[in-house]
């Protein structure tokens, strides 16, 4: 059985919310993900609606797991919501990932959804994430594949996303091996504007039973942006 997924920060409440909310909204219409992942989520200032329903109702997914500014939202019935605190950095708000399981067709998928923290130089201090995370998703017990994903603030080369890479696959590099896959990008006016680079700090990765069949970039159009990032959308076939 086949099935999407589409990870995205999205900014939470930063302005022009009411355009932003349309191009995420009308985005979720057409890509019609069976899974979703967000970060940065909150509460729409005028109507007090968590942004993640907002997501759901466009995407018709019915069930949901949400934990302040992490959120799942999927097509499949959801087990056992877990959050998980992350090592704190002093300078940074607390960070955490946010787990659950996913029945697909028999199957059950373990679906880890993250946001590190952000500051350029906190190598280091992304790379004890990483590895306060990593063990505990190994822990988690009866699953045939898993997908790590969210929002990394790294490159594919740094301390803390080699760890990953050494027990996941990154679906977008798996299928595009010769592209950037840009998701934070000088170009998109709601990037820093001290943003020095541009950089793949966004992710979907995969584990066990899965085939990673594509993976786009997407939200990146620039008469329809929804946030200061790009999303990753991939498609996945358990084996």
């Amino acid at each position: 059985m086949r099935f999407t997924v589409l990870t995205l920060n999205l900014w939470n409440i930063s302005e022009p919310l009411a355009l932003r909310m349309t191009a995420f909204e009308s985005g979720l219409k057409a890509l019609q993900p069976d899974i979703v992942c967000l970060q940065e989520v909150a509460d729409h200032p005028q109507t007090r609606q968590r942004q993640s329903a907002i997501a759901a109702d466009a995407s018709g997914l019915t069930y949901a797991a949400d934990n302040h500014q992490l959120s799942i939202l999927s097509r499949f019935p959801i087990e056992r919501p877990l959050s998980v605190a992350l090592p704190r950095v002093p300078e940074d708000e607390p960070r955490q990932a946010l787990m659950a399981d996913l029945r697909i067709d028999g199957r059950v998928l373990l679906i880890a959804n993250t946001h590190l923290s952000w500051k350029v130089e906190w190598l280091a201090e992304r790379k004890t994430q990483v590895d306060a995370l990593l063990p505990a998703i190994e822990n988690r017990d009866t699953r045939d594949a898993a997908i790590l994903c969210g929002d990394f603030n790294d490159d594919p080369d740094s301390p803390a996303l080699l760890a990953v890479a050494g027990e996941f696959t990154d679906s977008f590099a798996a299928c595009h091996p010769k592209e950037p896959g840009l998701t934070w990008v000088r170009q998109n006016p709601y990037v820093h504007p001290l943003t020095e680079r541009d950089q793949r700090i966004d992710y979907i990765f995969f584990t066990g039973a899965l085939t990673a069949l594509g993976c786009r970039v997407v939200f990146n159009d620039p008469a329809a942006l929804a946030s200061d990032h790009f999303g990753v959308f991939a498609t996945f076939e358990f084996g």
